[in-house]
């Protein structure tokens, strides 16, 4: 049956009638002052989530409450392998150097341990991207008496390049924000019922989770939204099953800007290219020169799409091409590359540039002005990085 367009603008008048209600109770409630959107700690993974997790999950935190909290997450996760009593809670906790031959090593966001040695370990991922066979390595660790638990925003599973061998739902557990640390947290706020900046802590941070989750806060509006979409199941469906290419479109013409950008900003010598399907994973733009390699760039890729995930950017030059510490050394008094980056097999140094996961992040893209300001600031992350590895670059060897 042919859906009429008044149905699906009707549809979409109703839902925005709804979202902007959302906004004007968010108000009235003082839900918009957020002291972790305030001060910009929404996405950090360690500094916000993990430390607040953390703190409230440890049984001498300054909660005050013992283990009660731990013993909600626990229950939460259907864990009953940790004696609650003896049990410690550590953040980055430390596993040994990384050994990509013997799958070990690396830091542990959450790392809970009782005294008999039992263990849980939460790998925490707002937007950061994963390392090399990193949930594999947690895997080998304390074999036998540890439990490893991947936590994202949607609960989905870690691409292969982290996971290696291991098997989601055997080796490993996949956790969301959205349903089971939100559940728990509620129960948190309900024990912390006489504590009252205790509760608004909770209740405030709910709501950042509620935020990054694109959840509406209010339970009446949810309902409502329910029965719009029943009544207009098709039209809803069609609008759902569209989004994405939408989303799509618009991603790609994104990184379209920023290869104009950047090639009416670099000299000749240079080489811009991009993928042409966004929609394939670990696609992005690629930069390269004509003194480097044909195996080394500078690149910006999606982890692993662009259109809905974090994507990072720096330098591609596998260990199996080139020496990692000849690479090292060409950049050792270059001060881009002394703060804030990642390696890894492939990437001697890499960090996040970009985030479209979250709907709000994405809603830039279809506006022009808020698209030229990513365009801006993006391509000329890209550039400061060609322009500082062109001379270097040119000196890199590979492997014979």
């Amino acid at each position: 049956m042919e859906v009429a367009l008044s149905t699906y603008k009707k549809l979409l008048r109703d839902t925005s009638r709804i979202i902007n209600h959302q906004k004007e109770l968010a108000q009235l409630r003082g839900e918009n002052f957020n002291v972790f959107s305030i001060l910009k700690m929404e996405s950090r993974e360690n500094e916000t989530h993990s430390a607040f997790l953390g703190e409230l999950l440890n049984p001498y935190g300054s909660h005050g409450l013992g283990t009660i909290f731990l013993e909600l997450f626990l229950k939460q996760l259907d864990v009953s392998h940790l004696e609650v009593d003896s049990t410690t809670v550590k953040l980055e906790h430390y596993v040994g150097g990384v050994n990509f031959d013997t799958v070990s090593g690396g830091r542990i966001d959450i790392y809970i341990e009782d005294a008999a040695g039992n263990s849980i370990c939460v790998e925490n991922k707002i937007y950061a991207s994963d390392q090399e066979v990193q949930i594999a390595r947690y895997c080998n660790y304390n074999i036998d008496k540890n439990k490893v638990y991947y936590l994202t925003l949607e609960g989905g599973a870690p691409p292969e390049e982290s996971s290696g061998d291991k098997e989601i739902d055997a080796d490993f557990y996949a956790l969301s924000y959205k349903s089971e640390i939100l559940e728990w947290l509620e129960q948190c706020q309900k024990e912390a019922t006489r504590l009252p900046i205790l509760r608004e802590s909770i209740n405030q941070y709910g709501i950042l989770i509620k935020k990054l989750t694109n959840q509406l806060s209010d339970s009446k509006m949810e309902k409502e939204v329910e029965n719009i979409i029943i009544a207009n199941y098709q039209a809803a469906s069609v609008i759902g099953d569209n989004i994405w290419k939408v989303e799509l479109r618009y991603a790609e013409k994104l990184i379209e800007e920023i290869c104009l950008k950047l090639k009416s900003s670099l000299s000749g010598d240079f080489k811009i290219t991009k993928t042409e399907d966004l929609n394939i994973a670990w696609s992005g733009i690629y930069v390269s020169h004509k003194n480097w390699s044909e195996y080394v760039y500078v690149k910006l890729e999606g982890n692993s799409k662009i259109p809905w995930s974090n994507s990072i950017y720096g330098i591609v030059a596998s260990k199996d091409k080139f020496n990692r510490e000849n690479v090292k050394t060409l950049f050792v008094d270059v001060e881009l590359f002394k703060h804030g980056h990642r390696e890894s097999k492939v990437w001697p140094y890499y960090k996040q540039i970009l985030n479209l996961g979250t709907s709000e992040e994405r809603l830039k893209l279809f506006d022009d002005a808020e698209r030229t300001t990513l365009v801006n600031e993006l391509s000329a992350k890209l550039e400061e990085m060609a322009l500082l590895c062109e001379e270097p670059l040119s000196r890199l060897k590979i492997i014979q």
